[in-house]
């Protein structure tokens, strides 16, 4: 009897899977949400994320994001210093980014000098914390970005639909940036399902026409409060109009449940199988999908930074391209003016022959 060979799919869990958090903060602000003044450490993030396999999580000051004359502000250069010296820990590396304050600095200085003396991995925005909405100072956001774009540096920015951090002006600002990768961190933090809908339609639509380089990370699309439906349908449609390899796993750690590890697994298992039901019965695509949003994705942008290395190479091969065409131009200039000089004697030679017939 012939026996038939059985391939077996075994699924890694999601406390296994090593995973790439986009967002943690440190610092202190004032939760809106908790109704509470809060503070948090490097230990707070690594006793939440370590027992779960992270390995890597961009920090941002959360202290640089408070509004000026609040109680917690500091300033654009007081809240690198916060971040300068941060540790990780044996098993959980921290990579910085610098939190920026478009409105309140009326230019990008203090920023440049920053990231041209220390390391950071990115800019981060919180239009809504520092109360300077986007479409109010929109020339200096985008100046921003530009010096972002020339550093190599993505930009992140909370993104929800309040009237300061809309994500229709997030994608207008990155599609005068196209070659720059911009995160809208929450996709649209507390959408209603008709809004977050249209959110992705808008991002879908900039990036499928070469407008933008979008992407998202997944914060707060958990099944906690009742919203789990409502979440599941968003990362399916953002899985399905944006792509797996445009999604970010981020948490937000640790503010509210995501300061809590327990929570925090229920919420990375929830990410794991909704992404698990939209592949249903293809495995080997749910397996590359769930590697490319745990982990690969912001690996290649934060880290290898791939975008970037392209856009240097056509930076390169532009002035390689032009250095080729002024060079055939001094060439060509010197062929005419050989040729011009060879006629211009060829006709003196001549008038002189005529003058000795005559």
């Amino acid at each position: 009897m012939k026996i038939q060979s059985v391939k077996f799919y075994n699924p890694s869990f999601t406390s296994d899977r090593r995973k790439f958090d986009v967002q943690g903060h440190i610092g202190s602000h004032y939760d809106g949400l908790w109704k509470r003044d809060a503070h948090y450490s490097a230990q707070n993030i690594i006793d939440t994320v370590e027992t779960n396999n992270v390995k890597k999580v961009l920090i941002s000051s959360i202290s640089g994001l408070n509004p000026q004359g609040s109680v917690f502000f500091k300033s654009e250069m007081n809240a690198a210093d916060e971040m300068i010296n941060l540790k990780g820990s044996d098993k959980v590396t921290f990579y910085p980014l610098l939190s920026c304050q478009p409105g309140i600095s009326q230019n990008t200085d203090t920023v440049k000098e920053l990231i041209e003396k220390n390391k950071f991995y990115g800019l981060k925005f919180h239009p809504t914390m520092t109360d300077m909405a986007i479409q109010d100072n929109f020339d200096i956001y985008s100046d921003y970005l530009a010096l972002a774009q020339n550093k190599g540096l993505p930009c992140v920015f909370h993104s929800i639909t309040d009237g300061k951090s809309d994500p229709s002006q997030i994608i207008k600002l990155a599609e005068q940036h196209p070659k720059l990768p911009v995160v809208l961190y929450h996709v649209d933090l507390m959408a209603k399902p008709e809004q977050m809908s249209k959110t992705i339609d808008e991002i879908s639509e900039s990036v499928k026409n070469g407008k933008s380089n979008l992407f998202v990370d997944i914060s707060w699309l958990t099944d906690f409060d009742g919203k789990g439906e409502e979440s599941k349908s968003a990362i399916k449609q953002l899985l399905e109009k944006v792509g797996a390899d445009r999604i970010l796993f981020g948490s937000d750690a640790p503010i509210g449940e995501m300061g809590d590890k327990e929570k925090y697994r229920q919420f990375t298992d929830f990410v794991e199988n909704t992404i698990k039901e939209f592949y249903k019965d293809k495995p080997d695509e749910a397996e590359k999908s769930l590697n490319m949003i745990f982990y690969d994705n912001a690996e290649d942008l934060f880290i290898n930074k791939k975008w970037y290395q392209a856009v240097d190479k056509a930076k390169k091969m532009s002035v390689k391209t032009i250095g080729l065409i002024a060079a055939g131009v001094v060439i060509a200039a010197a062929v005419i003016a050989k040729i011009v000089t060879g006629k211009k004697a060829n006709d003196t030679d001549n008038r002189l022959s005529s003058v000795k017939h005559n």
